[in-house]
C-alpha cells in the first residue's frame, strides 16, 4: 500500500540496497510511487527482493561502489530500465568491530574504499548525470551517529562517516547552482545485519542507557528520514546531516 504519491514518475538508485536500511529505503521509495535500481554485491538476495517489491518497480544489479565503472553502470541502468534518474541514495557501507590497536592499515583502507569512496563515486556520477539531463536531482548519503559520538571498536568507521558528512556539505555548495541538493542522514543503532555480536551484546548496558528511546531503530524508521530528504518536502534543505538516533545523549 502506498504511503503517498510523492515519488510517482521518479527513479532512484540505492546502493547497498539488498538488505538493512538500503532495502528499507528501496521499499519506501516504491511505496511512495517511485521506481528503484538497487546496486549491491549480495546478488543471492536479488530474486527475493524482486519477488517482494515487484519486477515492474525494482531492478537489481551487482555493484561494487568502490569501482567507478560499476556505479556508472547502475546509473545508466536507471535510464535504460525506467527511463530516468532523479535521486541517489549512497547507502552501501561496511564496518569492522575491532580494537584500534589491532587494526591494520589494510582494514582501514577497506572501510574507506567502500564507505567514503563509494559515496564519492555515487555522488559525482549522479551529479554528472543530473547535469547532463538538466534534472534538479537529489543526493542522500548515509552517515552515522558515529560522526557525532564515537564508541569503542569503531574508529576507522567513524572517521569514514565523518568524511561523508563533511563531503556532503562541500558538494551541497558546489552543486547548488545546478539545482542539485545533497544531504546526509545519520542513523543510530539500527536493527540490521550490519550490527554484529559485539554491538548487540553491549547494547543493553552500554548503548541503551544513552538513549531516550531505549531500543534499536527499525530500518523502516531510517528509510522514512532518508526518503523525506529525497522528497520535495525537503526542497529547502541541503548540506545538512540529520540525526535519527533515538535521543542519543539527551537522556
Amino acid at each position: 500500500m502506498a504511503h503517498s504519491d510523492r515519488f510517482v514518475g521518479k527513479v532512484a538508485v540505492v546502493t547497498g540496497g539488498a538488505s538493512g536500511i538500503g532495502k528499507a529505503i528501496a521499499a519506501r521509495y516504491i511505496q511512495d510511487g517511485g521506481k528503484v535500481v538497487i546496486g549491491d554485491l549480495q546478488t543471492d538476495k536479488f530474486a527475493d527482493i524482486i519477488d517482494e517489491l515487484g519486477s515492474d518497480n525494482v531492478f537489481c544489479c551487482k555493484c561494487d561502489v568502490s569501482v567507478r565503472a560499476d556505479v556508472d553502470a547502475i546509473i545508466q541502468t536507471a535510464y535504460d530500465k525506467f527511463g530516468g534518474f532523479d535521486a541517489i541514495f549512497n547507502n552501501a557501507g561496511v564496518n569492522i568491530f575491532k580494537d584500534f590497536l589491532e587494526f591494520t592499515i589494510e582494514e582501514s583502507d577497506f572501510i574507506f574504499n567502500v564507505n567514503y569512496r563509494g559515496v564519492f563515486n555515487g555522488s559525482q556520477a549522479a551529479a554528472k548525470a543530473f547535469i547532463a539531463h538538466n534534472v534538479p536531482g537529489v543526493i542522500v548519503n548515509t552517515s552515522s551517529i558515529n560522526f557525532r559520538c564515537c564508541g569503542p571498536n569503531t574508529t576507522p568507521y567513524a572517521a569514514s562517516k565523518g568524511a561523508i558528512s563533511l563531503f556532503t556539505r562541500g558538494i551541497a555548495v558546489e552543486l547548488a547552482p545546478y539545482g542539485i541538493r545533497a544531504n546526509c542522514f545519520c542513523p543510530g543503532c539500527t536493527d540490521t545485519p550490519m550490527v554484529g555480536k559485539i554491538a548487540r551484546d553491549r547494547f543493553p548496558n552500554y548503548t541503551a542507557p544513552k538513549l531516550a528511546i531505549k531500543r534499536m531503530c527499525r530500518p523502516e524508521e531510517q528509510a522514512a528520514v532518508a526518503c523525506f530528504l529525497a522528497s520535495d518536502d525537503a526542497s529547502y534543505m541541503t548540506g545538512e546531516s540529520i540525526f535519527n538516533v533515538g535521543g542519543w545523549g539527551i537522556a
